[in-house]
């Protein structure tokens, strides 16, 4: 909470002070948003966004006679110009556009289809968590929101007591939720202090104005350790939190990323409410993999296959089969 605050204190110190009148004349209201995107959104270089470009094409858009609905479509089309899903423009029983991160990719996955014809024996679930035993004595788990998944330490256990040969973690299809346990997680899959990844964020107005990276580590724990190799399955759908996941595990010891590029999203955002009540949210921070990459644009797998609409019409799926023969 306390850098959040921080945040918020430097962004806000960052914006002018307008005038009362400002509620009503749209194109000030078009500059007050405009400033806040400019000073705060982390990706225009990482990106290749012309800033200068994007406020001339929309800010002659507009003249004192610009309606709201007008207004607003204007700004939704800015923040469309971010290609970021995290950022978004919101006003009273409205909700702008969100950019559509898997539009182009072949995205095809049910799960139905791995319980009804792969899982051999369901051993329990818990939350979002689902984990069983497939053929060949293979370890399961299936994470469709990192969200309520506590009991994954507890998995981790189940699997290692059954003596599986191999565990897969399936994250195909997981939009994101809270990422801040993963670290904790992933404890048991290392043998020293290990470095995850970083992040950076925004300090002010300038594109420069960023901190240096702050790194993030998992540290062994003295009491378990899972040294059986593990596939985690990915897709384009993966999101958010999942993209910090999939950055966080990829390279670590006995770990294969299998499947498709994820969607990204590894900006965390921070909001801020324009003169007129309306609110617009832009990704002010990123994360970093173990290169010092960003993870925004998505976690590349390391080996890439993917599910036809075919394989999923005929009851097949061709990721985890390959994730089991692996």
């Amino acid at each position: 909470m306390r850098k959040v605050f921080f945040i918020i204190v430097i962004f806000s110190r960052g914006l002018q002070v307008f005038g009362q009148d400002i509620m009503t004349n749209p194109i000030k209201l078009f500059d007050e948003f405009w400033e806040y995107v400019d000073h705060n959104y982390i990706y225009f270089q990482a990106k290749n966004i012309n800033r200068e470009a994007i406020y001339q094409k929309y800010s002659q858009q507009i003249s004192t006679q610009t309606t709201d609905d007008e207004l607003f479509e204007i700004m939704d089309a800015v923040v469309l110009e971010l290609k970021d899903a995290h950022s978004i423009l919101v006003k009273p029983k409205k909700v702008g556009t969100q950019y559509d991160y898997k539009k182009g990719y072949q995205i095809h996955f049910d799960e139905r289809i791995v319980k009804s014809k792969y899982v051999k024996d369901s051993l329990g679930a818990s939350g979002q968590l689902y984990w069983a035993l497939l053929e060949q004595n293979i370890g399961y788990v299936y994470l469709p929101k990192f969200s309520a998944y506590e009991s994954f330490d507890s998995v981790f256990m189940t699997m290692k007591a059954h003596g599986v040969k191999k565990l897969i973690i399936d994250i195909r299809g997981n939009g994101g939720g809270n990422s801040n346990p993963v670290p904790n997680l992933l404890r048991v899959l290392v043998n020293k202090k290990t470095l995850l990844g970083s992040y950076i964020e925004k300090t002010g107005p300038g594109q420069q104005d960023i901190t240096k990276p702050i790194g993030i580590y998992a540290f062994p724990d003295p009491n378990f350790s899972f040294d059986i190799p593990v596939v985690v399955l990915i897709n384009r759908a993966c999101y958010s939190a999942t993209t910090y996941f999939a950055a966080m595990i990829k390279g670590l010891p006995n770990v294969t990323l299998m499947g498709q590029e994820t969607g990204g999203g590894a900006g965390g955002h921070l909001g801020y409410q324009l003169s007129n009540g309306w609110q617009i949210r832009v990704s002010v921070s990123d994360f970093l993999d173990k290169n010092g990459q960003s993870a925004e644009l998505g976690v590349l797998p390391n080996i890439e296959i993917v599910n036809t609409k075919e394989d999923i019409q005929n009851g097949k799926d061709r990721m985890l089969e390959m994730a089991m023969k692996f």
